[in-house]
């Protein structure tokens, strides 16, 4: 059987019903019973206010009835305060109703309600120091409140001394109870105390011990009720409060040593400010008494001082010699030296010298290099200059307008260009001269370069490639009559090869095909025959198509030819 999710909330619900309507019945019952109590002094038959204390006793279990069913925390303590108080005076009521007979069994009655409700407040009230407080503050409520009552309704002195005397005995012990922290607290006041006489005679004397008077307010504001962190605060006040003293001891000699360190770099570069700016930052932090910050600036300034005056002399004279070497040189590859050089200005205007040593000094090797380029440049240009005085007719005039412009970049100064334009002139002249010494070779062996074309169409196409390439020989394209008369060349061979091959197979078919006809004349198979027919048609056109040239004509023919010849030999 599966129960619904909500069954359990549902079963509670109708039990807790249940239990409040015997709760709502009971209430009902001692409010009957307050009534019942109360009537005959009513009609006046008994005095009102010998009466009117149970009365009020009993609705106040009548409203407490609730308490009962819920049960929780809050509703336990509501119950045992009451209880602490309601029990003296039930113990009061009881002396009161001490006598023979009926008011011997009231009064037997009324001590043992007073004994429930003492164990209850004492059992519900233990379990810690703030709890057995209360009970005792609700105990002393009741036994005034009991005195109260036995004095107004003139009990002897003596049994409501001993009622009084009962009541406060079991609270003596509540109310002089102290906790397991207690001597620790009493040992943390004094260190408190200790502690706070001390840091206000240290900070009359010094500043910066701003953290250990934090860490002393704050062990105040927690160690009462922790008494061990407020020791740990303390000890760590007092620890910092004594690195303190020390720093401060050690800040004079910090500041010595920078400011004398400062003072030598303002000596070498007198408008390098940084290491004074740090040093008067340290300076007026120490006057806030920020000591670790003081020291952190003071340190700054010493090592920015000692930079510059270890690299600043050297930095001045490196930019300075490069800016005499520089300024000999102009052009693009120049402008970018002077570039580098900006860069070292900056660094130093930044004082950071030991930076703008490294790039100054790396500017004269940018400036062998530079006439290194210059010397290459030069040099590129005599070698065009003779290719191109070597060089004839249009190839000369060509390159001539670039030679120019190699002359007047090396004129601006920029080498690197120069050097290009002149080494494209020197390989241009040396291609083309090259190129026109192989086509002139290769025009000078025509006559065999023809006799390798085949006859026919295929043989027009190949003379058709060797007059154009004539062609941009005669007009001076030497480099593309060179690679026209190149690729004629690979090709006449391949071709050749080709033809080689072909020529190979087609001797062997014809010889088949001879010795063939021989056996098929003699089988009865003559000429007239279909198949025979075909065949030779095939040899023909093999034959005709290698006498044109048409290599692959003809490879496709002895193919078809060699197939024909196969079928005509199994016939035989």
């Amino acid at each position: 059987m599966v129960l619904p999710p909500d069954h359990a909330d549902r079963v509670i619900a109708t039990q807790r019903a249940r239990v409040e309507k015997v709760a709502m019945l009971g209430t009902l019952v001692l409010i009957g019973s307050a009534f019942w109590w109360l009537l005959p002094a009513i009609d006046g038959s008994v005095e009102m206010l010998p009466r009117l204390g149970p009365v009020l006793g009993i609705f106040a279990a009548g409203l407490l009835l609730m308490d009962l069913i819920d049960h929780g925390p809050v509703e336990r303590a509501r119950l045992a305060v009451i209880a602490c108080i309601a029990w003296p005076l039930s113990l009061a009521m009881a002396v009161d109703s001490a006598g023979s007979g009926d008011r011997a069994l009231a009064a037997a009655l009324l001590i043992g309600v007073a004994a429930v409700l003492l164990l209850y407040s004492r059992e519900a009230l233990s379990v810690s120091l703030p709890s057995r407080r209360l009970r005792g503050f609700g105990g002393l409520a009741g036994a005034a409140l009991a005195a109260a009552v036995l004095a107004s309704l003139g009990t002897e002195l003596t049994m409501a001394g001993a009622v009084v005397v009962a009541a406060v005995l079991p609270v003596i012990p509540d109310l002089t109870a102290k906790d397991d922290d207690h001597e620790a607290r009493q040992s943390f006041g004094v260190a408190l105390e200790a502690a706070e006489a001390e840091m206000l005679t240290l900070r009359s004397k010094n500043s910066g011990l701003e953290q250990a008077a934090s860490l002393i307010k704050q062990a105040r504001e927690e160690g009462w009720k922790k008494p061990a962190r407020g020791m740990v605060l303390i000890e760590e006040a007092e620890r910092e409060a004594e690195r303190i003293m020390a720093m401060a001891i050690d800040i004079n000699a910090i500041r010595a040593d920078s400011l004398a360190a400062v003072e030598r770099s303002e000596a070498v570069a007198v408008a390098a400010v940084g290491p004074r700016k740090a040093f008067q930052m340290g300076d007026r932090e120490a006057g806030h008494g920020s000591l670790r910050e003081a020291e952190m600036l003071f340190r700054l300034a010493k090592t920015k001082a000692a930079t510059i005056e270890e690299h600043w002399q050297a930095a001045v004279d490196s930019i300075s010699t490069a800016e005499a070497a520089i300024s000999e040189h102009s052009g693009a590859a120049a402008d970018s030296v002077r570039g580098i050089l900006a860069a070292a200005h900056e660094a130093l205007d930044a004082e950071q010298p030991s930076e703008a040593l490294h790039i100054a000094s790396s500017i004269p090797a940018h400036i062998e290099s530079l006439a290194a380029s210059a010397g290459d440049a030069k040099s590129a240009i005599n070698d065009a200059e003779l290719a191109i005085s070597a060089a004839e007719g249009e190839l000369a005039l060509r390159n001539a307008d670039r030679l120019t412009e190699a002359k007047e970049a090396m004129a601006k100064g920029d080498a690197p260009l120069a050097k290009g334009l002149a080494d494209s002139i020197t390989r241009e002249v040396r291609e083309t001269t090259e190129a026109m010494q192989e086509v002139q070779r290769a025009l000078r062996q025509r006559k065999q370069i023809i006799a390798g074309f085949p006859s026919g169409q295929a043989g027009e196409a190949w003379a058709a490639r060797l007059e154009e390439a004539e062609i941009q020989s005669n007009a001076g394209e030497w480099t593309f009559a060179a690679e026209a008369l190149r690729t004629l060349t690979s090709d006449l061979q391949a071709f050749q090869v080709q033809m080689s091959e072909a020529d190979e197979l087609l001797s062997f078919v014809q010889e088949e095909w001879i010795a063939l006809r021989r056996r098929l004349d003699s089988s009865n198979i003559k000429a007239d025959d279909s198949d025979r027919i075909a065949a030779e048609n095939a040899v023909k056109t093999a034959a005709d198509a290698y006498e044109a040239g048409d290599v692959q004509s003809c490879l496709a023919a002895l193919g078809r030819a060699d197939e024909l010849i196969e079928n005509l030999r199994r016939r035989v």
